[in-house]
């Protein structure tokens, strides 16, 4: 008799590991509070170029025959019944559970921020304030802009040095550079945190006359003067604020509550991805605790080491990263890692750049399973190497 495998969330790790997993052993079931699915490296490209690619389709489409999807939000997990609670009444039962919740931005943990997104956009949450971004950008004529994370959990951690680049690039190539000031918020003491891929960007940002303020963990916004203060002391004046906010875990009680830590992500081993204290559990993507990077990409590897375990095979997560960087005018570079292998320098080029470009037009694709077999091959050519 077939296993039920319920996988709360559809997102990239929880739709490809749904379509990963063989009909005939494990009876799936994916619950998803919303019928769309979302491709969030988009929101980048539609805040800072103005895109006009659609990065949202139906995730039906993108599950295989056999999954079952149900279009509702979790509200409750119990673990020692093995019971799942939704909005709209639904107790859902399961042999084994897979919680791909992924994490919500909360701009309320700092004063003004959330009034402040409102007002100018983001490029972290939905297609919408992506565009509310853009729209301040285009019209932007000069003055200061101001980029950065507020805390130091970020989704998408290239995300941040992205967004300062292309801004820079957007205003070179309208001619408003020169009457623009750019300055980068960090809570990190330097551009990047892992020093190699530092060693990269810091010099691209000085050569393109981008201030970085280190050290700067945002404490409140005072969306009147048009201020941006930090716990440190430091502030800084800005026209155009773009601020990437804090995130937590998924708004879903557990019991027992102890496998959430303070900021709601599940505690997770980082190598079987179990949740701690059930090994019929598992956790993947953004919403566990893992000490490697929040990125889609992470989430496909770890939906490939589950999907090994929940077929009796042996799997463990290396902690593997594996993030491309855009850093404007058509050049970028890769954020490659794992748990014992630190992050290495990685030369920028025109290649990596069209790699990510590519990988944003083939997505949909990745989803089903159909290029396994290239991004096994990519995978192991790009293995970080031994320090």
């Amino acid at each position: 008799m077939p296993t039920r495998v319920l996988v709360i969330g559809g997102g990239s790790g929880g739709t490809m590991l749904a379509n990963a997993l063989d009909h005939r052993r494990h009876e799936v079931t994916v619950v998803s509070a919303s019928s769309d699915h979302l491709f969030q490296p988009a929101l980048l490209y539609l805040a800072f170029t103005g895109a006009a690619a659609r990065p949202v389709r139906p995730e039906r489409a993108l599950l295989g025959r056999h999954v079952h999807l149900v279009e509702d939000r979790v509200t409750r997990v119990d673990l020692g019944s093995r019971q799942v609670s939704t909005a709209a009444g639904r107790d859902l039962g399961y042999d084994y559970l897979v919680l791909a919740t992924g994490i919500q931005s909360d701009p309320s943990q700092i004063p003004g921020l959330a009034e402040l997104n409102a007002r100018f956009g983001d490029y972290h949450s939905t297609v919408a304030q992506a565009r509310l971004l853009w729209r301040h950008l285009d019209a932007f004529g000069g003055g200061t802009i101001v980029l950065g994370q507020s805390t130091p959990v970020c989704k998408c951690p290239p995300s941040p040095v992205e967004g300062i680049l292309l801004a820079d690039e957007l205003l070179r190539r309208r001619g408003r550079r020169g009457a623009s000031r750019l300055v980068f918020l960090t809570p990190y003491p330097r551009p990047y945190p892992a020093e190699a891929v530092n060693e990269v960007v810091e010099p691209i940002l000085a050569a393109r006359g981008i201030e970085v303020m280190p050290f700067f963990d945002v404490d409140r916004i005072d969306t009147e003067a048009s201020v941006v203060h930090s716990i440190e002391g430091d502030e800084v004046r800005y026209d155009l604020p773009i601020l990437i906010p804090p995130f937590v875990g998924a708004d879903i009680a557990f019991e027992p509550p102890d496998v959430l830590d303070p900021d709601r992500f599940l505690r997770t081993d980082r190598h079987t991805l179990r949740v701690q204290g059930f090994d019929n559990v598992f956790a993947i993507g953004d919403g566990t605790d893992l000490p490697t990077s929040k990125s889609g990409v992470g989430a496909h590897l770890e939906a490939k080491v589950v999907a090994r375990a929940l077929k009796g095979r042996p799997a463990s997560f290396d902690g593997r990263t594996n993030c491309p960087l855009d850093l404007g005018h058509g050049r970028g570079t890769f954020v490659i890692g794992s748990y014992d292998r630190p992050v290495a320098r990685s030369r920028p080029t025109r290649l990596k750049h069209l790699m990510k470009i590519v990988f944003g037009k083939v997505y949909w694709l990745s989803l089903r399973g159909w290029l396994e077999p290239v991004f096994d091959l990519y995978f192991k050519l790009t293995a970080p190497r031994p320090s």
